[in-house]
């Protein structure tokens, strides 16, 4: 975890220095308030490893100029399991479930009480974004509108 953390600081150093706007994939934190703090629920990091790693990315964030706006794009865990086996990726095939569930509350409960930074949840359960264009052009309206 501090590998990613180190990794996506660098990222986000590189993103603010390119003036410039820039849509990621993932933001540092969200390694910091879903992934990492995950493991640490489900007993795979210690509690003082724990507080070493939100306290290096304390340290870290007072660098960083926050985004502009975090898009969740939401979807049941029944939703993210079809998804995953439709994509049929070998490196996916074995995610455990329960990890994607522990995940998935995570970020539901993140995106209900961060208050620093601006998060728009959208929901993607009942959403192809290959089919319905006019929802995915409210979205494209709605995040405009945000920035």
């Amino acid at each position: 975890q501090i590998y990613f953390l180190q990794h996506r600081f660098a990222g986000q150093l590189e993103i603010s220095n390119k003036n410039k706007g820039v849509i990621q994939d993932r933001t540092i934190y969200e390694d910091v308030q879903i992934f990492a703090k995950n493991l640490y629920e489900m007993g795979h990091m210690s509690k003082r490893d724990w507080d070493t790693y939100q306290n290096l990315f304390k340290n870290m964030v007072q660098f960083l100029e926050p985004p502009n706006v975090i898009i969740y794009l939401k979807a049941s865990t029944d939703t993210l399991i079809s998804r995953i086996k439709n994509r049929n990726r070998d490196f996916e095939k074995n995610i455990d479930v329960e990890y994607l569930h522990q995940l998935n509350s995570c970020y539901n409960s993140w995106s209900k009480n961060e208050k620093e930074l601006n998060i728009i949840t959208i929901d993607t359960d009942n959403f192809n974004i290959f089919k319905d264009k006019e929802k995915l052009r409210d979205i494209c309206f709605l995040v405009e509108d945000s920035i």
